[in-house]
């Protein structure tokens, strides 16, 4: 991997594979092929080679001499990403980073873990509920995805409700830089000594640096978890009563709304989760009925939410047997795609309502409306079929997912809120930033001259 003047930048020959089987499976992540817009399709590449380190050490030294050949590197965690972070555009190296998996620490009275890039969140988790802890990131990708991954698309759980987002659990970052420089930020909860540079890795898909270490927030395990049901008459009048939920400060540790046709005919489901101290789980129960149902809501019974909780992960199981699957959707012309925007709470009704428009006018099948962990975050699941009803359905699907997009940052919005960019939304990102984005690209020129860090993701 390097020449023998390079003794510094050894790596185990080892930790190289040419394995074709290898390749093709690192060279793509969970995006299906079918969620690609038709007019952008890129030319995906299996790796020149896959490198596994095993050191933060071997990563310098990986990136040094990538730097220095001027080759592209692409850093792989779990693969589970939904947005295609991790696809092969250019002749590159791909960075494997699963054979760093240590768990370095757990400091309990810190309420923090210490852990390497590569570990699986799921086993993260059954470590810390030895010690009566639990990781407040739980996004379905629990089993597949890891730490490093997470931190990278600063991803959203269905337990971010109270714990928040991966990024937000955060607190401090080791990191290789393009220039084969080391980043270590000082892992605690507050500083007010200059700009927060976890906030250069956070979301940022590998661009600006690789995730060796991070250090993390961790919660006592739950003393108590009851869950709630109810159905509502509307979209809206369920979407009132969420408003009311959380102007009584109230915060579930899931929410997952919506008028998916498939779970009910006529309205919209609302399922809640509420964990901690028993005092605290029966007073935020008490008050969610009182306001739920007083806002024209039905309570059903407990077992529709505690399914969905039970079952919220079997879909990265079925992921983890057969990765091409997911990527082959749509091959048999039945596309399906969704949107997943930030909103001001105050447009989000006047979004669905626009947004209803745009879908009718493509003639595509809109499946669900939703909102996921706050009402500020609004989904919409679509699909479409070459049926002779929708001419060019692939087409058509992915041109309306554009225009709800850029309808979201019409009216002050982000485009997204939990699986980042990659290449799928990169065309967005001039009108998700304006300026912002040339400065994104002033600070990658500055850091990566040679752009070798993930090239063509997050439009830069």
């Amino acid at each position: 991997f390097c020449r023998p003047e390079q003794a510094s930048l050894m790596i185990y020959p080892a930790r190289i594979s040419s394995d074709p089987e290898l390749l093709d499976e690192l060279s793509w992540d969970a995006l299906s092929e079918s969620r690609i817009h038709p007019g952008r399709n890129p030319k995906v590449l299996a790796p020149l080679c896959a490198v596994q380190p095993q050191s933060a050490d071997e990563v310098q030294s990986i990136v040094r001499f990538a730097n220095e050949e001027k080759i592209a590197l692409v850093p792989f965690g779990g693969g589970s990403g939904l947005m295609g972070g991790v696809l092969s555009i250019r002749p590159c190296v791909t960075v494997d980073l699963r054979a760093m998996n240590r768990i370095l620490e757990i400091d309990t009275a810190a309420r923090a873990a210490r852990l390497e890039a590569g570990v699986v969140l799921e086993s993260l988790d059954r470590k810390l509920n030895e010690v009566g802890f639990i990781l407040g990131h739980d996004p379905w990708t629990v089993p597949v995805a890891t730490v490093g991954g997470a931190i990278s698309t600063n991803s959203v759980g269905y337990r971010a409700g109270i714990y928040g987002s991966m990024g937000e659990q955060v607190l401090g970052l080791r990191a290789v830089l393009p220039n084969g420089e080391r980043l270590h930020t000082r892992a605690v909860s507050k500083h007010s000594s200059g700009l927060d540079l976890n906030a250069l890795l956070i979301g940022a898909e590998g661009c600006f640096g690789i995730i060796t270490e991070a250090t993390i927030r961790i919660f006592p395990k739950p003393a108590a978890r009851d869950f709630l049901g109810f159905t509502f008459p509307s979209f809206e009048t369920g979407y009132a009563a969420i408003q009311q939920l959380f102007d009584a400060r109230l915060r579930p540790a899931m929410l997952d709304f919506g008028d998916d046709v498939d779970k009910l005919a006529v309205g919209s489901l609302l399922y809640l989760v509420f964990e901690g101290t028993e005092e605290l789980v029966l007073t935020e129960r008490t008050l969610a009925e009182r306001i739920c149902l007083g806002g024209g809501g039905t309570t059903l019974s407990r077992e529709g939410p505690e399914q969905f909780w039970l079952k919220r992960h079997d879909i990265a199981r079925r992921f983890i047997r057969n990765r091409r699957q997911r990527r082959e959707r749509g091959r048999d012309g039945v596309y399906r795609d969704w949107i997943h925007v930030a909103l001001p709470a105050s447009q989000v009704l006047a979004y669905k309502h626009e947004a209803q428009q745009i879908v009718h006018r493509h003639g595509v099948r809109l499946q669900e409306n939703g909102l996921w962990v706050r009402p500020e975050l609004f989904s919409m699941r679509l699909g479409a079929e070459e049926n002779g009803t929708t001419p060019n359905a692939r087409l058509a699907l992915e041109e309306t997912v554009e225009e709800l997009l850029r309808l979201a940052q019409r009216m002050g919005g982000s485009m997204e809120y939990t699986h980042g960019v990659g290449i799928k939304l990169a065309p967005l990102m001039a009108e998700e930033h304006g300026y912002g984005l040339e400065v994104m690209r002033q600070i990658k020129r500055t850091l990566d001259p040679h752009n070798i860090l993930n090239p063509g993701k997050l439009g830069l």
